[in-house]
């Protein structure tokens, strides 16, 4: 049993292991066809190149697309928040936060939603997890993780859903004052260099 030294006031019962796909439902997107990529489609295809880190502002340089199958559209649009998840390239296991109600998820990126987003957001964007994802990456040319290696990661988590909610909106409140702080000091170099040429 593992019993973490720094706890929430009230939580005393053990965590366990349990495996990514108990706490997040794990899937991928479609494989569209090129040939139906316009540039003025309806939707933008949201593929690895997109996915940035949850602090990085959203700049789309895709492909769009149009689609008039409600099915495909109600399965595949990134409405309501996603952890996106790279499955193919040189960045295996990077992750982002992604909302977009105009994207549709392309094949060969990992999805995750969760009742508990923020606190699976910290497990996934953790080096441990990208540090795994590498070593299980198959392939010669391109490497490549399956939605199974994802779903099978394994972590400590508590049992507690308020638990696991406190924790990830602590965690994410402390990434987000991170990068406001980050921020500032960008803004305050560029000020510097500035006034001195």
């Amino acid at each position: 049993a593992k019993y973490p030294q720094l706890r929430f006031k009230g939580f005393t019962d053990p965590w366990v292991q349990r495996e990514l796909s108990d706490i997040a439902e794990v899937r991928t997107g479609k494989a569209f066809s090129s040939s139906d990529f316009t540039d003025d489609g309806e939707f933008r295809v949201v593929t690895n190149k997109n996915i940035q880190d949850k602090t990085t502002g959203k700049i789309f340089t895709g492909d769009r697309i149009n689609v008039s199958d409600q099915t495909v559209i109600d399965k595949y649009v990134l409405s309501g928040e996603n952890i996106l998840v790279t499955m193919d390239g040189a960045n295996i296991g990077k992750v982002g936060m992604y909302t977009d109600s105009g994207a549709l998820l392309a094949q060969r990126v990992g999805r995750l939603n969760s009742s508990v987003l923020n606190f699976v957001y910290q497990i996934v964007s953790d080096e441990k997890f990208i540090s795994r994802m590498n070593q299980l990456a198959v392939g010669n040319a391109i490497k490549h993780i399956s939605l199974e290696q994802i779903g099978r990661y394994e972590i400590a988590v508590p049992e507690s859903e308020t638990e696991k909610t406190k924790i990830g909106q602590l965690l994410s409140n402390l990434d987000n004052l991170i990068a406001a702080n980050q921020r500032k000091l960008d803004l305050l170099k560029e000020q510097k260099w500035g006034q001195s040429s």
